[in-house]
């Protein structure tokens, strides 16, 4: 029993040892070609973002939701936008390439609501 051609795996046709890790290598390209897709998504969010919101904010009756950006608003007037840069810059060299897609998924979902929200109001 300890010769490699009776290990289940073997037994059934299973890929060859040799093409394991070439399978591995490449779905983990594959993750960080979504990872990189969607970081690059939720840049073009961020700057729809502030696009649509000083738009929306120039119509009387519309006001920011965010009280961290109303008070970057109020303080910093019209570079209101600065401090979300700050912060989304530190997060690309802060938050590692992980190879779980999901958390930057679901900030893509979340930006794409906000950025829907924002054009409603226009």
């Amino acid at each position: 029993m300890n010769s490699e051609n009776d290990w289940p795996s073997r037994q059934g046709g299973d890929l060859h040892p040799s093409r394991v890790p070439t399978k591995i290598a490449s779905r983990s390209h594959v993750l960080a070609r979504a990872h990189w897709y969607l970081w690059i998504l939720f840049i073009q969010l961020q700057i729809a973002d502030i696009v649509t919101t000083n738009r929306a904010l120039a119509i009387p009756g519309n006001w920011e939701a965010n009280p961290l950006m109303k008070l970057s608003q109020t303080h910093l007037g019209s570079g209101w936008w600065l401090p979300k840069v700050a912060v989304i810059g530190f997060a690309a060299v802060a938050v590692p390439n992980s190879l779980r897609p999901w958390p930057m998924f679901f900030a893509v979902c979340y930006y794409v609501i906000i950025v829907t929200n924002n054009l409603a109001s226009l």
